[in-house]
Order: C-alpha cells, then structure tokens, then sequence
C-alpha cells in the first residue's frame, strides 16, 4: 500500500503503533482468558459491516483495513484503562488551532491537518470524548476555544448536539459557567479583532441565512441523491482512500451505497443501540454529529468511530463532564 495512503487511515498517530497496540491488547486478553467481543448486538452488527467490506468490489488494502477495524474495535471493548495518551494531543491540537489561526488570520486545522479543519475538529473532538480525566471539563474549555477559533462548520453541528445532550442530561454545574465565561470572553475578543467574522461569515453561512440550502450543501446533495440511485447489494466497493471534495460526505449514505443496504442498516442499528445502552453518550452524540455532513469517520478516521464504539460498550461509568459522576 502506497505510504500517502496510509497516512489517510490514522494520520498524526501512525498506524504501526496502533496495530501493535490492538495486538498487544487483544493477545494479553486470550492470555488471561478474558478476551470479549462485546454485546452480541454490537458486533454481529459490525461483523456484517466487516463482511459486507469484504464481500464488495474493494481493492485488498481496503479488504485489509476492513479486518483491521474489526480488531480495532474488539481492543476497545477490551481495553482496561482509559486512553489519556490523548490529552496532549487534544491540548496541541486545539492550541496550534488559535496559534495558526491569530497568525494566518484564516481557518485552519492546526498543526495535524492543516487544510482540512472539519477533520481537525472531528479528530480534536473524539480525542476529547474517548478519554475521561478527573479534571474533564478543563480539557473541554480548552477545546471550546480551539473550536472557536477554528471555523469549522463540523463544529456547530458537533456543539449543537452535544449542547442538546448536555440540556437533557441536565449536565451542569458551577464549572459550566466557568466554561461558558471562557468562551463568551473568546468570542468577544475575536468579534473586536475581526477574526470571527473572517472565520463563521462563509459563504454557506450566508447563503442558510437566505434559505439557500443548494448553495449551503455546495454540490454535496447531488452525491447523497445519486448514493440512493442504482443500489447493489454489496455496494460498489469499500473506498477508504476516496477523500475527493466531490465524494459522498454523510456516512450512512456512504455506507450503503459502498458496501450496500444490509451494512447500512447495520451500522444505524449500531449507533442507536449504543446511545441507548452506552454510559458513554458524550462519545456515540459525537459520532453521529460527525457523520452527518462529512465522510471522515469512514475514511481517514475510520479508526477512532470502531474504538469508540468498543470503548462506549466496554465502560460502564458514566461520562457526565460538569455534574458530579455516578460511582
């Protein structure tokens, strides 16, 4: 497989050490005779998934990376500590994001993915959700200011969910008004320096405020109505390493029109299994919000959405970030 490609399955963190990782994890488990695949109603799922990859007209690499999700997952579900190897990652990451930003006076994924600030905010996010410190909420406020800063509209959806969550889970303490002073003091200072105008003023932005909604999708509607076009049962082939502007960017839809309708309804079946079932909600709201309007979570972040489902099947402990966790 040629090494830019490679670069596409777990940029910023290398793939060697993943793979290591997941066998290291998964042989200690069989070791210890307590290696386990999960809920039946998660893996059968994603075993499908797997199968359906397999099954379609995809290139060996991409049948290659296929397994190597499965296994990615089934390290998640057995992982035994939480992965706070993050932490500075997601601290770099959002930090280089306001740096870049304050000296390029432009939208920008910081010092990971340069020109592809959606994928930054869908990698910064994750790596915030699939760990869990003592101290979250801090890691949280400083992630709130890089996604200020950043100008991402992965963002906004990302935020406006993860905010309904919150309001539901009625998530909330004295740190939240310190999270949300920090952000409101961010905004405040970027709207009197220019910089929020240059980074929210878009175009798409301006054509939602006009009811535009051809222009706000920008083209990105004709891919999703040509997926449900000429359906094959096994899709038209597992496609990781198609990342081109005009690919189709909504995972479900991607899903089913690569490796077919079965592996689609798997995969929904999945995420509303494990936001009803997970502890974890925080980390299933953020795969689903990220999967909207972007195709990131199955192709250059395919890693992190098979993880997080594991993680979110394997903890039991609540993920609530301000208000006082359950024991």
């Amino acid at each position: 497989m040629p090494i830019h490609r490679l670069q596409f399955v777990f940029e910023g963190f290398g793939l060697g050490l993943v793979l290591i990782a997941i066998a290291g994890i998964i042989v200690a488990r069989i070791k210890s005779k307590t290696l386990t695949l999960g809920p039946r109603y998660v893996y059968i799922p994603l075993a499908i998934i797997v199968l359906s990859m397999l099954v379609s007209e995809s290139a060996l690499s991409a049948k290659l990376l296929a397994l190597v999700l499965f296994a990615v997952y089934i390290a998640g579900v057995n992982l035994r500590q939480e992965l706070k190897l993050l932490v500075p990652a997601v601290v770099v990451g959002s930090v280089s994001i306001v740096v870049l930003n304050l000296i390029e006076g432009s939208r920008t994924g910081g010092i990971y993915f340069m020109n592809n600030y959606n994928l930054a905010i869908g990698a910064i996010v994750l790596g915030t959700l699939l760990c869990k410190t003592r101290n979250h909420w801090i890691l949280v406020s400083v992630v709130l200011v890089g996604l200020a800063f950043s100008g991402a509209e992965e963002a906004l959806v990302a935020l406006t969910l993860l905010g309904l969550t919150l309001l539901i889970r009625k998530d909330w303490s004295k740190k939240l008004f310190v999270t949300a002073s920090v952000l409101v003091i961010v905004v405040l200072v970027c709207t009197l320096l220019g910089t929020a105008q240059q980074l929210w003023l878009t175009k798409r932005v301006e054509a939602a405020s006009q009811n535009n909604w051809g222009a706000v999708f920008d083209g990105r509607l004709d891919s999703w109505k040509e997926s449900i076009v000429d359906i094959k049962p096994f899709g038209y082939g597992y496609e990781p390493f198609n990342v081109k502007y005009e690919s189709i960017h909504n995972v479900p839809l991607r899903i089913l029109h690569e490796t077919g309708p079965l592996a689609m309804l798997a995969y929904l079946f999945v995420m509303v299994y494990t936001l009803v079932k997970t502890k974890r909600k925080y980390l299933i709201v953020s795969l689903i919000a990220l999967s909207l309007f972007d195709h990131f979570l199955w192709t250059q972040l395919c890693v992190y959405m098979f993880v997080a489902i594991g993680i979110a099947m394997r903890d039991n402990t609540c993920d609530l970030i301000y208000k006082a966790r359950d024991k």
